[in-house]
């Protein structure tokens, strides 16, 4: 792992900054517990069992979060350049990941350690905060894709998608289509058609 370069700082404080405002010091204080980690397209971030220890947010590229049901792979979540994502329930009780991270084309992250953002939470509210206007913009984000995934009509979750989840440009940016069918629930067949059809409107 390195440390990260001004460039990375300025996506890290731009993070920041749509969740709150975050003074130069603070930045300073928190951004200096990121480390930058690279990964090649294909590979593991996270394997199912292992223990959960980071949180991250994408610099470069597309990771794919996913389980296992039957052997086929089922999407959790999908995440690009500027987002953040972990595997929740291990990072907070320590338990084995169910959940897969794979980098879909080349990524790097910037990432800090649980105890690290533990630390700074004890001793800094400003924090707190931070984190809390953080958490509530990722809970929303859950929230709206559990809503359209309650609709039976591929059609639908389509539409919604485009209109609820705030997140929907970046992922179409960098996602090849069969992992956008997976999240929003669809054969790949269903995603196509429904694409031609805002294409052809």
């Amino acid at each position: 792992m390195k440390t990260i370069s001004d460039l990375d700082a300025k996506l890290l404080y731009d993070f920041f900054q749509l969740a709150a405002p975050v003074s130069t010091q603070l930045f300073a204080e928190i951004s200096v517990r990121f480390k930058k980690r690279t990964f090649q397209k294909g590979a593991s971030i996270l394997k199912a069992g292992e223990v959960e220890t980071k949180s991250n947010i994408v610099v470069k590229g597309v990771v794919h979060q996913f389980i296992f049901d039957e052997d086929v792979p089922v999407t959790t979540n999908i995440t690009p350049k500027g987002l953040a994502f972990n595997s929740l329930k291990s990072y907070i009780d320590s338990s084995p990941s169910l959940e897969i991270q794979e980098a879909i084309t080349d990524v790097e992250l910037l990432s800090i350690d649980k105890k690290d953002l533990e630390e700074l939470v004890k001793k800094n509210t400003e924090v707190c905060y931070l984190l809390y206007k953080i958490h509530e913009y990722i809970l929303l984000d859950r929230e709206n894709r559990t809503l359209l995934l309650q609709y039976r009509s591929p059609s639908k979750r389509f539409k919604l998608f485009h209109e609820i989840v705030e997140r929907s440009n970046r992922i179409l940016e960098g996602t090849p289509d069969k992992y956008i069918a997976s999240y929003l629930n669809m054969t790949p067949q269903q995603y196509s058609r429904e694409k031609n059809k805002l294409s052809n409107n």
